[in-house]
């Protein structure tokens, strides 16, 4: 007996909603701490579910493309990625009663003292990104997403250089989920600064000190320009 029409789909939508292993942590990691929402992180440090976004197809994708990417750096001819390092577990620090802070950085290239982060995105976004990064517009929803980018990256960098290596590059790489050539990638790289990295830790400790000390998530005010905050009403 055929399936019907619905029954594919409802067979495709679980297939799409497995969990990955990025769905099932369940400590901050750069991405977490780099957050200018200082009531989302809170809320994520304390463990505090903010409810799925309806919009999960978009992180599903993304997901994707960063497996393709993956599989296709170990056949790569380049000498860049002769000594690459793909999503590399390192360690940022220690959170006293929390535990140990991890990330897993997209690619490292230790040769070159580069890292990359690759972000997926919508032709209409990344025309915003590229007028940001030209200095062109300084859209407060973009500057949002760049600060977190920025910070996430600079974390990353920050955790490999403990481990010994020397990072003095970063690339953020925007792929379009709805491009059609190589003009719908953008790259931005940029220098690493310790000191970004470190203003983020010292404020990741602060923050759970006060949580440790009594504090909720709902102390903590919610960035005008967080997305999630606005899905939830808080904004």
């Amino acid at each position: 007996m055929a399936l019907s029409g619905l029954k594919v789909k409802t067979l495709a939508l679980g297939l799409l909603n497995n969990e990955t292993d990025r769905d099932r942590q369940r400590k901050v990691g750069a991405s977490q701490i780099s957050n200018p929402c200082t009531r989302c992180l809170a809320s994520d440090l304390s463990g505090v579910k903010q409810g799925p976004s309806k919009y999960w197809l978009g992180g599903k994708i993304g997901t994707a493309v960063h497996k393709v990417i993956e599989d296709e750096i170990p056949n790569s001819k380049e000498e860049e990625l002769q000594d690459a390092l793909v999503e590399q577990k390192i360690t940022l620090g220690e959170l006293d009663g929390y535990g140990t802070i991890s990330s897993k950085p997209d690619l490292t290239l230790p040769g070159s003292g580069h890292l990359v982060d690759w972000k997926t995105t919508t032709r209409p976004k990344s025309k915003k990104i590229q007028k940001w990064i030209d200095g062109e517009s300084k859209d407060a929803g973009v500057t949002y997403t760049m600060q977190k980018y920025i910070g996430q990256s600079q974390l990353y960098a920050w955790g490999v250089n403990q481990t010994g290596e020397n990072i003095d590059g970063i690339s953020l790489v925007f792929i379009n989920r709805d491009g059609t050539n190589e003009n719908d990638v953008l790259e931005y790289t940029y220098e690493y600064d310790e000191n970004i990295a470190l203003a983020l830790w010292n404020r990741l400790v602060a923050l759970w000190v006060e949580l440790q000390d009594g504090a909720h998530p709902d102390n903590y005010p919610s960035h005008p320009e967080c997305y999630t905050c606005s899905v939830n009403g808080l904004v």
